[in-house]
């Protein structure tokens, strides 16, 4: 299944990467705690200037092309395969036995592709035919099109079933220069949607590209 689809993404859209990178989480599960900007924040400074913008730091998912807002009790976490930056809910407790079993958390990731002349919308359409291709029980909803800090954004909401969990997903691809487009996925199980909505929500409008 994994290897199908890394080749599927390879040729078609790695967004499917994203999308389903729960998968890595069943079998890894490793949350670094220990990364560069998170060894810095344990250090106690005595002034409480600096352990409030240690405290606003600590809260951000920072890679060199990008930076983004971390709801409490969010992690980074490895990236998968085909991803740039993961985060994970470490701190989550569902009900759901087929989730429980599997030690699914809900997460979401960003991954990094290119236009390749298509529109935001034909980029969307090639992503939901490739996901259909691997994941045949996919349903699409509410596609729409936003504007999010001056960037151009196409959202759409997939369910999907795996291992006998009943996910419900949230793919927005954000333009970024040129023929850039940034992907994040996030990914969470269906009865859990409603306390996720305004959370994932609020992530991606604190997504901040450097320039």
């Amino acid at each position: 299944m994994k290897n199908k689809i890394i080749i599927c993404v390879s040729i078609i859209a790695i967004a499917v990467v994203a999308v389903l990178a729960g998968l890595y989480f069943i079998k890894q599960n490793k949350v670094l705690t220990n990364s560069p900007e998170n060894i810095g924040q344990q250090a106690s400074t005595g002034n409480q200037n600096n352990e409030a913008g240690n405290q606003q730091s600590q809260n951000k998912l920072v890679t060199d092309d990008f930076d983004i807002v971390l709801p409490v009790g969010w992690k980074k976490t490895e990236p998968a395969i085909g991803t740039s930056a993961m985060a994970i809910n470490v701190n989550e407790q569902l009900n759901d036995p087929a989730a429980q079993k599997i030690n699914f958390r809900s997460y979401f990731a960003v991954s990094y592709d290119t236009l390749q002349g298509k529109s935001m919308a034909e980029y969307m359409q090639t992503t939901k035919y490739a996901l259909s291709q691997t994941v045949s029980s996919a349903v699409f909803a509410n596609e729409q099109d936003v504007n999010i800090n001056g960037r151009a954004v196409r959202a759409v909401e997939v369910e999907l079933t795996q291992q006998g969990v009943n996910f419900k997903i949230l793919i927005v691809a954000i333009r970024g220069e040129g023929d850039d487009v940034w992907i994040i996925s996030f990914n969470t199980i269906k009865s859990s949607w409603d306390g996720y909505r305004e959370i994932f929500s609020n992530i991606v409008r604190s997504f901040n590209l450097k320039k």
